[in-house]
């Protein structure tokens, strides 16, 4: 599948989810929502694209690695808002928490992108040439901690010294963010 109709797998899911409650259109927005969430979630960890995939070599800026996280954190607000809205609140934010770490973790150790990653171009692979294995779970929540944190990781990738698409969540995890293109068939 090719991004352009993967985003647009993703925005119609999206709008369902948003719209039909909105216009009025289903006597219970829950179910709706619940549907488009679970439509979403079986999209994500579904989709599988097209053709091989080549690594380009230019670096992944952090600007698209936060645009990636952003659309990866509204993916996941769609699809566990409706779940987690069903149990009790301490529940649900334990359930959340470790849902999303899941999906930023489990994506990598099985060699995949995540969606938000697609759509922007890239994937975590083992770092080449480093001694040790990956910690994709260091990687995991040192990056969503840098993320969240955008305004002081910026101003710390943005100095002289910094390496382009070298941050230190990849060089503490022993991984490393790669461009790649499609090569369709």
């Amino acid at each position: 599948m090719k991004r352009w109709m993967v985003l647009a797998v993703f925005l119609v899911i999206m709008g369902l989810w948003v719209g039909v409650p909105m216009l009025g259109l289903a006597v219970e927005p829950g179910t709706v929502r619940l549907f488009a969430g679970l439509a979403l979630a079986a999209f994500m960890f579904g989709y599988v694209p097209e053709g091989d995939l080549v690594e380009t070599g230019e670096p992944v800026r952090l600007w698209r690695r936060f645009a990636a996280f952003l659309a990866d954190m509204v993916a996941l607000f769609l699809v566990l808002h409706p779940l987690l809205s069903m149990i009790h609140v301490a529940a649900a934010i334990l359930a959340g928490v470790a849902l999303v770490f899941s999906y930023f973790w489990l994506h990598p150790v099985v060699g995949r992108a995540t969606l938000g990653q697609y759509l922007l171009g890239y994937r975590i692979v083992p770092a080449g040439g480093v001694n040790g294995e990956p910690e994709y779970a260091h990687r995991t929540l040192s990056a969503f901690f840098a993320l969240c944190q955008f305004p002081v990781t910026f101003i710390s990738a943005s100095q002289d010294d910094a390496a382009p698409g070298t941050y230190h969540w990849d060089l503490e995890s022993h991984t490393q963010a790669v461009r790649v293109e499609g090569l369709g068939r």
